[in-house]
């Protein structure tokens, strides 16, 4: 080989040695919380339904679309909450739904439109429970009327009506991000852990610590 070309692949070798140990260090694929904590978030979501619904019913579940952006957290999320729901026998998960969540000219579930979201639930008129990875949209006091009879368990944290929701019986049960740090100050280990350490479930009757 000549010598130029020596060096040629000894500078291509470099340079994808220093990507390499870049990537690792900026992303590593051992960190815990970039599948530990959507794992949890699944797990706790499932938990939260079986309880609101009794442990029986059919379910919705409802994931947020970005366009054709697909998040693989959300897949994270999906998986580990569909086989967490199996666990309860008497508890379906009856479809799964995705709903546009950033609309042009706004940004996250403030762009999700209530009109479609209500609609998505009259096609599941025979549903016993939703629960939306997407949030919960800004409906008026009539449309939430025509909600009534269904239960809802939702992934929020950006919706302002949250605590009212939950007051007036609308929404069962909200994960939420922590406002205070977890009563455990143990390093989180299971998937479990990870959104106890992080996130809480919060319902009507612990609704007056959300802001």
């Amino acid at each position: 080989m000549r010598k130029p070309n020596i060096i040629i692949v000894l500078i291509v070798a470099i340079i994808a040695i220093a990507g390499a140990v870049i990537y690792r260090t900026q992303f590593p694929a051992s960190a815990p919380e970039a599948t530990l904590l959507p794992e949890g978030i699944g797990i706790a979501a499932a938990e939260a339904t079986a309880q609101a619904l009794g442990n029986q019913g059919k379910v919705i579940l409802i994931l947020p679309k970005r366009g054709t952006f697909k998040n693989p957290m959300v897949e994270v999320q999906q998986a580990a909450f569909a086989k967490t729901l199996a666990r309860h026998k008497d508890l379906t998960l009856s479809a799964t739904e995705s709903i546009e969540v950033e609309r042009p000219g706004t940004m996250g579930a403030g762009g999700m439109d209530p009109a479609e979201f209500q609609q998505l639930v009259q096609r599941h008129a025979d549903a016993a429970g939703f629960v939306s990875f997407a949030d919960f949209p800004e409906f008026s006091k009539e449309a939430l009327a025509g909600l009534k009879g269904k239960k809802f368990i939702v992934l929020g944290g950006a919706n302002p009506s949250l605590k009212s929701l939950l007051t007036d019986g609308v929404v069962q049960a909200a994960l939420v991000p922590r406002t205070k740090p977890a009563a455990s100050s143990k390093k989180p280990g299971s998937a479990r852990e990870w959104f106890s350490s992080t996130h809480e479930v919060v319902t009507a009757a612990n609704a007056s610590t959300l802001p």
